[in-house]
């Protein structure tokens, strides 16, 4: 059996990114991710949706962030302390969060395993120009 198809992807690897605004090396050498569904790269295409595969390693402190465009994380595995906006919870295997646009969001790796979710993201109201902006970290710390 094939692992993609026109509808469908199996057995990908995610991937560290070189360099993504203005996140630093050391955030970026802890974090893997692979673009599943969406424009540009990804390896099945649609303009108004961006599905990715995204982990943390164990202790990386993802500091506070924010985009123009909202999101669902699933989280399937490992351990995070989380905080959207003002609410503070702990993120593990089934939990599913709901970030809305330009929404402060950050979040902690707990567990001495890595933090594994799929990322869910689309343009709000078919205004695909949000996908022009990407994420800013909001804060210098990690």
């Amino acid at each position: 059996m094939q692992e993609k198809g026109k509808y469908f992807i199996k057995n990908y690897d995610l991937a560290h990114m070189s360099s993504y605004s203005n996140y630093p090396q050391s955030l970026l050498d802890s974090m893997r991710v692979k673009g599943l569904i969406g424009s540009g790269g990804n390896e099945i295409q649609d303009p108004d949706i961006n599905i990715s595969a995204f982990a943390l390693d164990p202790g990386t402190h993802y500091a506070a962030h924010a985009h123009p465009f909202p999101e669902v994380y699933i989280f399937l595995g490992g351990v995070a302390e989380c905080e959207w906006d003002d609410e503070k919870f702990i993120a593990e295997a089934g939990t599913v969060t709901h970030c809305p646009p330009n929404v402060s969001h950050a979040m902690r790796v707990i567990s001495s395993e890595s933090l594994r979710s799929i990322i869910i993201s689309w343009a709000p109201k078919g205004d695909r120009s949000v996908w022009k902006t990407p994420s800013v970290l909001l804060s210098n710390s990690h």
